[in-house]
């Protein structure tokens, strides 16, 4: 088995999806990491994104559905990683999720309440773990114990990095369903100050949130199953240029849920 610690590698991919939106500026700094430390191309996750960069620069630029194919590469890095470092027991975990979701409320935008303690590895020092407890939720980490504690049980603002992990270990077979796969899968770290509402957009389920940062997220169910997207409140505008079905209603609820009257229903 290599010796070989990928940690610094996903630490730069989780920087990456920080912030909502991802750039060709991003991604350029990725593939000089990269050219920088010539061992992390041979391992994993690296030996996953050199030929995805190459093929997006190979024309000396990257466009929109370059970066978004990128960034759910991304993604699927930080699941792995997660899956990786946890202790915990999948299988367990999984059955009492199935009984619990019998009863879940999916028009509600609420964290199920699932009585399992799990310990998590740090994403930055593999040394370290935290105690996650998914019956509120609540994690021992310093980002959980600064900001979000205060936050009510079953707010999905509650979820700091190992939450989120720990949701997407214990997810059932099939994966979570409604707006749950898509808030947990996509790993989406949300910010404290993040409010939450489901609203009904052609009879169909999407979870909207507020914007502290100036983006809000919205997850649509787009081919069966949910996919994030992000919305600038102040510059009217989806990130990538990609909008959902039903965006004119959903800008609307946007702005509600904010407190602040869109441009163009002024």
């Amino acid at each position: 088995m290599s010796d070989y610690d990928p940690s610094a590698l996903v630490a730069q991919c989780e920087s990456i999806l920080a912030d909502g939106e991802i750039s060709g500026e991003e991604l350029y700094r990725l593939a000089e990491w990269l050219n920088d430390h010539k061992e992390a191309c041979y391992e994993w996750p690296g030996n996953l994104l050199v030929q995805p960069l190459q093929d997006a620069w190979s024309d000396g630029k990257i466009n929109k559905t370059e970066m978004r194919r990128i960034g759910r590469l991304l993604v699927r890095i930080q699941k792995e990683w997660a899956k990786s470092q946890s202790e915990i027991e999948r299988d367990e975990a999984a059955a009492l999720v199935m009984g619990i979701l019998d009863d879940f409320n999916f028009q509600e935008a609420r964290l199920p309440d699932v009585p399992f303690d799990a310990r998590i590895r740090s994403h930055s020092d593999r040394l370290v773990s935290y105690e996650v407890n998914l019956s509120g939720p609540s994690c021992s980490c310093p980002d959980w114990l600064s900001h979000r504690r205060i936050l009510p049980a079953g707010h999905l603002s509650r979820c700091c990095k190992h939450i989120l992990d720990a949701y997407c270990l214990v997810q059932p077979d099939g994966g979570w369903p409604g707006w749950l796969g898509g808030f947990f899968e996509t790993e989406y770290l949300p910010h404290p100050e993040q409010e939450w509402k489901v609203i009904f957009v052609s009879r169909s389920p999407v979870l909207i949130s507020s914007a502290p940062t100036g983006w809000a997220n919205v997850f649509v169910k787009i081919s069966g199953e949910f996919e994030r997207f992000g919305y600038s409140i102040g510059e009217d505008r989806w990130s990538y240029m990609m909008a959902p079905p039903g965006q004119r209603q959903i800008v609307k609820e946007l702005h509600q849920l904010c407190g602040i009257p869109p441009k163009i229903f002024r």
